[in-house]
C-alpha cells in the first residue's frame, strides 16, 4: 500500500522538474 502512494507521488512530479533536481544534485545526463 505505501508503494501504491509513493506511485501515485511519483506521477505528480513533472519531468522537468524531475531532470532539473537531478541536475542540480550534480548528476549528469547520460544517453548510450
Amino acid at each position: 500500500d505505501t508503494w501504491r502512494h509513493i506511485g501515485h507521488l511519483v506521477e505528480t512530479i513533472e519531468a522537468t522538474e524531475c531532470n532539473n533536481y537531478f541536475a542540480n544534485a550534480g548528476y549528469a545526463s547520460v544517453k548510450t
